[in-house]
């Protein structure tokens, strides 16, 4: 129920686009209102993201649970953490849960058995983006005071002499912040200057923990490595987060009501926590098809 696959959207290409063959297929895959919410969006790339994390969601369930595929349903807690509505009580995998991530090429899916799961993939060039193109990194970075802490930022401003190893850690820092809310459930209603992460050794480490509001978090890890190539804006970053059950933010109590063992003794749920996160497996969208559905796909 350890699952961490990766699809680069950027390298699918369905022919026809949203109206061809291929991606109606696809759409008629997933639940109704979940194809509506994908076609919704104006872009081919945005689409194709869509898709492509309802779909790593749909064969991440069948393959922890064995719940059918087109049986999986998948709800959202209010801050929008996605989980298995219907998951079965699993002994090896009491409390099976899943999260989704997608920016720039890829779309990213990590599960666990045990720990609260959130991830992120951060793409290079997004600080970038629009008006700050031009600007210099360290007045850029100051526009997001509220996001870092004075110790993330002074970590940000000494990462080498140029603006591309700066962005780097800025890059990993919000990673980090994005997995540790979606974890949680509560998502960008989390401030993120109460968090501050902590690379365990040097600042590109693949470790860190976090300190919040002044407190160590000692029941959280988070697991860091890079996926695709280094361009000129350099790779992608993603973060996946494991923390304690006792931290989910629920209102409706929903995705909660999904866990089978809530609690732990401490060296039982720090075994699970201290266990090694696995390397992303690359994964296509014909890797994501039902048995069940296969042939037609193929056809």
């Amino acid at each position: 129920a350890t699952t961490r696959w990766a699809i680069d959207t950027m390298r699918w290409q369905p022919d026809g686009d949203a109206e061809g063959d291929e991606f109606q297929f696809l759409l008629g895959l997933i639940s109704k209102e979940e194809a509506e919410k994908a076609m919704k969006f104006k872009f081919m790339d945005d689409k194709k993201r869509a898709l492509a994390s309802r779909l790593l969601q749909r064969k991440c369930c069948e393959k922890a649970t064995g719940v059918a595929y087109e049986e999986v349903i998948i709800a959202r807690t209010k801050g929008g953490k996605p989980y298995m509505q219907n998951k079965p009580d699993i002994p090896h995998a009491p409390n099976f849960n899943f999260n989704v991530s997608h920016e720039g090429a890829y779309v990213v899916c990590a599960s666990e058995p045990v720990a609260i799961c959130g991830i992120d993939v951060a793409a290079p060039g997004q600080l970038r983006r629009g008006p700050r193109k031009a600007e210099p990194f360290d007045k850029m970075i100051e526009t997001f005071k509220d996001q870092f802490t004075d110790y993330e930022r002074t970590l940000m401003r000494a990462a080498g002499n140029g603006d591309y190893e700066k962005e780097q850690i800025f890059q990993r820092h919000w990673s980090m912040k994005e997995a540790y809310v979606k974890a949680r459930g509560d998502g960008l209603g989390f401030p993120l200057g109460k968090a501050e992460f902590r690379p365990q050794g040097d600042p590109l480490a693949s470790t860190a923990s976090v300190v919040v509001e002044g407190r160590p978090k000692d029941d959280w890890r988070f697991f860091l490595q890079t996926i695709g190539t280094s361009g000129p804006e350099g790779p992608h970053w993603i973060t996946v987060a494991r923390g304690p059950p006792k931290d989910i933010v629920d209102a409706h109590q929903g995705f909660t009501k999904t866990l089978n063992r809530p609690s732990f003794a401490p060296f039982e749920f720090m075994k699970e926590l201290d266990a090694p996160s696995p390397a992303f497996e690359m994964v296509t969208v014909a890797d994501l098809i039902p048995e069940s559905a296969k042939a037609d796909f193929e056809a």
